[in-house]
């Protein structure tokens, strides 16, 4: 009988701690999710969640003695998502694996690892566009909602539309975003907020003129890389990923990427003189409190 241990050591192998690492700068809200031990296992293609929200009643004082007439429960709302399948392949003549490349050592093993850092690019995008959903039911193929998607509505604040350009960023919007999440009583202190570089300079800029130099220096600039606020600190981190046009702020601890099968790499069968091979991973995303998640954007028409 054949098991895996029969199999090389390209033929059955579990990527999950390689994509954790590989591209981190390149994709940081994968990286961080996965770093931080957010991920779960999905059992079908379409996962549900219930979102918790407390009741809300104003006042529930009550008077010396009273009997107990009326009883609340949270109410529990449930949420969906669905897995998308990421795929990438390649294919190497026999003839070029046994070649020498300069720099590299294995030409079959490098073209995997370029592989799986272009699936955890394109996992990226799509958790970061605005519009991702399909369900699959015409097309064949299932695409899963964005965090644009998973966000409450209440959550979003709009920006002025600027043609041919960036919108322009002021203080007070950016502060809303944390503000926003901590109205809605989400517990935590602390948020990551992922912008893409135009925007990325213009929070620099809102404190560029509280810097001094008090001795001479050869080095020179100010990047705002964590802002203390009321409502906490926030982390910003440059993503080119993001929508251009657009601000992500988010708590982590409430999104989770959901794996119905894990990022790994298999060999394809051999049918002449070339190796093949695919990485491929079937994932999600959840977002246990959809206001756990502050988006700046323009607004629609």
């Amino acid at each position: 009988m054949i098991t895996t241990a029969n199999f090389t050591s390209k033929e059955n192998i579990d990527l999950s701690k390689e994509m954790a690492l590989v591209g981190a700068t390149d994709c940081p809200f994968t990286t961080l999710l996965m770093s931080k031990g957010l991920t779960d296992k999905a059992g079908s293609v379409t996962i549900n969640w219930r979102e918790r929200t407390l009741d809300s009643t104003a006042d529930i004082s009550q008077e010396e003695g009273f009997t107990t007439e009326t009883f609340k429960a949270s109410a529990r709302a449930e949420k969906s998502n669905i897995m998308e399948i990421f795929s990438k392949a390649v294919q190497i003549s026999g003839t070029a694996q046994a070649s020498d490349v300069t720099g590299i050592n294995d030409l079959f093993a490098s073209e995997i690892n370029d592989r799986l850092l272009e699936t955890k690019i394109n996992c990226e995008k799509k958790m970061l566009s605005k519009t991702n959903y399909d369900s699959g039911s015409e097309s064949g193929v299932r695409q899963m909602k964005s965090i644009f998607e998973l966000v409450h509505a209440d959550n979003i604040v709009n920006l002025a539309a600027t043609p041919n350009s960036v919108a322009s960023l002021d203080f007070n919007t950016f502060i809303s975003l944390p503000k926003k999440l901590w109205t809605a009583g989400v517990a935590t202190n602390q948020y990551i907020c992922m912008v893409n570089a135009d925007f990325k300079e213009q929070i620099d800029g809102f404190f560029a003129d509280y810097i001094s130099y008090n001795q001479p220096m050869t080095t020179y600039g100010f990047i705002a890389n964590r802002i203390q606020t009321n409502y906490g600190l926030v982390d910003v981190v440059l993503n080119r990923h993001v929508p251009i046009d657009s601000i992500i702020l988010f708590a982590p601890e409430y999104l989770r990427l959901s794996f119905l099968r894990k990022p790994f790499y298999e060999m394809l069968a051999k049918d002449g003189d070339n190796i093949k091979g695919q990485v491929l991973t079937e994932m999600s995303l959840k977002a246990y409190n959809s206001k756990a998640i502050a988006i700046a954007m323009p607004e629609e028409d």
